[in-house]
């Protein structure tokens, strides 16, 4: 059943890119992005790709983020290149603006309600969406002629190689690069903000955040990726019990699946965000042999290591094969009477390598909801609510 569950619960994700305030026939930029941001492969790993994040990678590359140009006024005769005359030709664009947002997530509330329609041939097992929004900034590289600036209409053209598989849903899909010319383009959503942590103060006085009291009742949380056999991906959640000293398996997540990604780009030095949708089966694990494994294994652990509870070495030999290591060293956490925004840095090996990430994270009360086709409607509203809303807190930011 649980091989089953691997095979079938893989749907390729919704993707979007969205211009946040484009004005209508306006010029756009690359720019060269040098802010120094460690990347862990998106928030919880579970890319589709197998790229290699490695550092030496990275400064081989020249990334290269977009903004709108300022000075730049449009030729009222160019009548072949308006943008709203390319729009008329389809929608949504994998490459959009943010005018077109509830195109975009209609199709993803179509994708929602065809995974749970899925699920349910599995009763026994409950599926578990994990929805949040992450700040940082899309980042393109590989790009032919970065110095020329292109118009919103070559935009709406563009073709996205990522980490992310292109979007297929039942009843759509299509082919941009051939139909209408696109150009490819590499792109990576890289996380953290500094400008956010520096300006959170105007986040609060406008918006009533205030620091959660409640952060600090589970100290502990360390996060394992595994691979138990080709084409699979798993995620162990530890969490430490105070009163038994001993970390228990709070999660075993299967047929990881990421569902969506949305990016709204700012156009400007202000961040961009990311709504991540991702969903899993939290398949049981008492008395399993994943249980066994990890107690075991910390039976033979005296206390922390280089500031780590669990090593990848320690899994050497089990069923927790390839393991990845990630714990969270800083974390904290504000509310207001929607949302909650946390602030934390992660601390991950893999095979002796060490990596840091800050990580900027928004969530919905709603969020904490179990999502069924009786309320994914409301959800999906929440998700508006949610686009909207961060839209206001980042330009309060600037």
């Amino acid at each position: 059943m649980r091989d089953l569950l691997d095979k079938t619960s893989f749907i390729p994700a919704v993707c979007y890119f969205i211009l946040a305030d484009p004005v209508s026939d306006s010029k756009l930029k690359f720019v060269e992005f040098n802010e120094k941001i460690v990347e862990i492969n998106d928030d919880d790993g579970d890319d589709d790709g197998g790229g290699d994040d490695s550092l030496d990678e990275s400064k081989r590359i020249t990334y290269y983020s977009i903004e709108f140009l300022q000075d730049y006024e449009a030729d009222d005769n160019n009548y072949a290149n308006r943008s709203e005359n390319f729009l008329d030709l389809i929608t949504p664009c994998k490459f959009n603006t943010f005018n077109k947002l509830n195109y975009c997530l209609e199709r993803l509330s179509l994708k929602m309600k065809t995974t749970i329609k899925r699920s349910l041939a599995f009763p026994d097992d409950q599926i578990i969406f994990k929805p949040k929004i992450i700040f940082g900034k899309l980042l393109f590289y590989g790009i032919t002629s970065p110095e020329d600036p292109f118009v919103l209409q070559e935009w709406y053209r563009f073709n996205a190689l990522s980490r992310i598989i292109n979007e297929i849903i039942d009843d759509y899909s299509r082919d941009d690069d051939k139909l209408y010319g696109g150009k490819m383009i590499y792109n990576e959503f890289r996380q953290g903000s500094l400008l956010i942590k520096e300006k959170f103060k105007i986040l609060q006085q406008k918006f009533g955040f205030k620091l959660d009291s409640e952060q600090n009742i589970n100290k502990g949380k360390v996060t394992i990726f595994y691979v138990p056999a080709e084409f699979k991906k798993r995620r162990i959640s530890l969490r430490l019990s105070e009163q038994e000293n001993e970390w228990k398996v709070a999660i075993h997540a299967h047929s990881l699946n990421r569902l969506a990604s949305i990016d709204i780009i700012s156009g400007s030095k202000e961040p961009d965000f990311r709504l991540s949708l991702k969903s899993f089966y939290d398949l049981p694990s008492e008395g399993s042999g994943i249980e066994k494994t990890v107690n075991d294994v910390q039976s033979r652990i005296s206390g922390e290591r280089n500031g780590m509870w669990f090593q990848s070495k320690d899994f050497a030999g089990t069923t927790i094969k390839r393991a990845v290591v990630r714990q969270f060293i800083e974390k904290k956490r504000y509310k207001n009477e929607k949302y909650s925004i946390t602030f934390s840095k992660v601390k991950q090996e893999e095979r002796g390598n060490i990596t840091f990430q800050n990580i900027v994270a928004l969530k919905h009360r709603y969020w904490g909801q179990t999502i069924s086709l009786d309320n994914v409607d409301e959800f999906m509203r929440s998700i508006t609510e949610t686009f909207h809303d961060v839209r206001k807190m980042m330009n309060a930011l600037v």
